[in-house]
């Protein structure tokens, strides 16, 4: 059984066991809305997740998911107040915003040869403050917190029957990038330039081209979050999203995406992001502190890291210790 599998059982195994305590605990887990709840939770998280997949699988990081996020709920609302453009025409302006920010931060990583983490770190800090900037403000200067009453808008953070919109939005995401990955050629490239870029460039892989691509895919799901989320929210401020990396990044390594690239796929980040809302309702259903959550997640990450590089150690050693035998039954058969 490969690793991806064997991963995918052993989470899938916890969150049963998760759950029924958790029914066992407090008989409102299990009732239709709370169950809803817990997947549009994981979808918000995932759908920013999914973009993150790729970018980790090139042996990328994207630290400015937060801030787009931020930056498209700010121009959305902008035009809900300012202007009177229909919804359906000024959400495509509104995703261009992770088109931008995701091929200024593939260009500075390939251009220049830059690390991910401080390209997109900067990222992160200008568009905080471009958010900030361009946040709706009353009379007197003061940002205002603005009221979203747009029906359109607002169907985003709706449902279809029990199942919330997102949810639905997330599902059909994950299943065509999925299939993008493991089906297409531009899929075959993202793994060989995760595992070893300078041999992908050897093999005639553009891998400037994959980068910059997997980047702006990222930006793009930050974007569609950021409407998924304020709708819901029915209001948005210039912080809006910001932190959330911490979370995208459990739910991404969780799924079995490790930080080394090369390896990975879609389907565990939806594990992974379904796992992650299971524990943070949970301690909310149990009246635990919210201020455990951050602990927990990052306490995840840990062990997963931890678990991941035991795994591999194990597997080297295997690998020396298959290739030892190869190279002693080589030299008994040269012998005789």
């Amino acid at each position: 059984m490969s690793l991806a599998a064997l991963r995918r059982l052993i989470l899938i195994g916890l969150m049963l066991a998760i759950g029924a305590a958790l029914a066992t605990a407090h008989h409102v887990f299990l009732t239709m809305g709370n169950l809803m709840t817990i997947l549009q939770q994981g979808s918000l998280t995932g759908i920013l997740a999914i973009g993150f997949t790729l970018v980790m699988i090139t042996a990328g990081i994207d630290m400015s998911i937060g801030a787009v996020v931020a930056v498209t709920s700010m121009v959305a609302v902008n035009f809900l107040s300012y202007t009177k453009i229909p919804v359906l025409l000024f959400l495509p302006l509104s995703l261009f915003v992770g088109v931008v920010v995701g091929s200024l931060n593939g260009f500075f990583i390939t251009r220049f040869k830059l690390p991910e983490f401080i390209v997109t770190l900067a990222m992160r800090g200008i568009l905080s403050g471009l958010a900030l900037m361009i946040a709706v403000r009353d009379s007197t200067g003061f940002i205002q917190n603005v009221y979203i009453q747009d029906p359109t808008y607002l169907w985003f953070g709706g449902q279809a029957g029990p199942v919330y919109i997102v949810t639905i939005a997330f599902l059909v995401l994950a299943f065509f990038t999925q299939l993008f990955l493991k089906r297409t050629r531009a899929g075959t490239n993202i793994y060989a330039t995760g595992a070893n870029p300078a041999a992908a460039r050897l093999s005639g892989i553009n891998t400037t081209r994959t980068i910059v691509g997997v980047y702006i895919f990222s930006g793009v799901c930050a974007s569609l979050a950021a409407v998924f989320i304020s709708s819901q929210m029915m209001t948005a401020m210039p912080d809006l999203g910001i932190g959330t990396e911490m979370d995208v990044i459990a739910a991404v390594v969780i799924g079995g995406t490790p930080f080394t690239g090369g390896v990975g796929d879609v389907w565990g980040t939806v594990i992974g992001a379904v796992f992650l809302a299971l524990l943070k309702n949970g301690i909310t259903v149990l009246g635990i502190s919210p201020w455990i959550q951050p602990i927990v997640v990052g306490g995840i990450i840990v062990l997963t890291v931890i678990a991941d590089v035991w795994y591999k150690g194990l597997a080297e050693a295997a690998a020396a210790r298959g290739a030892r035998r190869a190279r002693d039954a080589a030299a008994d058969g040269a012998a005789a």
